[in-house]
């Protein structure tokens, strides 16, 4: 028994389960992130992402392999119009990205806000990666959350992920 004990602590030493409280956009959105990630260096911004506007939220773990990215759009829509809203994000997608795996997409109810969302595989340069799009609106337009991480990584970060989505507030 105290051999599994002792097997066990590392990986309850790294788990990303601990969470820490952050606003966005001016105090209008509240969500949980792991304690661990913080915020890319404009470096590996321009390493990983290139010539992309950098948007206003960008976490990422020690290694630059798990990122969780917060952006306010100008798109208008409403609550009503998440479902067609996440269809068409995914067909807009599909059409620019022939790698891509649908593994899930919908509309949840979190925190009485509807939050649609996809999730993906793509290929980077040399390896999957696992996405998670999110997306709410607040004060009538769409705000859109992208976490990926290496494919090898997603059992470990999945279901963290669903607890960002899950901890979603609009004030």
């Amino acid at each position: 028994m105290r051999l599994f004990i002792l097997l066990l602590l590392p990986t309850l030493g790294f788990s990303q389960s601990k969470l820490k409280s952050i606003s966005l956009f001016d105090g209008r959105i509240e969500l949980k992130v792991p304690k661990r990630m913080a915020e890319m260096s404009d470096e590996m911004w321009a390493l990983k992402y290139r010539s992309r506007e950098r948007p206003p939220m960008v976490l990422t773990d020690d290694d630059g392999e798990v990122n969780l990215l917060a952006s306010g759009t100008r798109q208008q829509a409403t609550e009503s119009q998440m479902t067609d809203f996440v269809d068409f994000q995914m067909d807009q997608l599909k059409k620019q990205r022939s790698d891509l795996v649908i593994l899930d997409h919908g509309v949840k109810t979190v925190n009485e806000k509807n939050v649609g969302f996809f999730k993906f595989f793509s290929t980077a340069a040399d390896q999957k990666v696992f996405n998670y799009y999110f997306f709410i609106i607040v004060e009538g337009k769409v705000v859109l959350f992208t976490f990926n991480c290496i494919d090898k990584l997603r059992n470990d970060w999945e279901d963290t992920a669903d607890k960002i989505v899950a901890s979603l507030k609009v004030k």
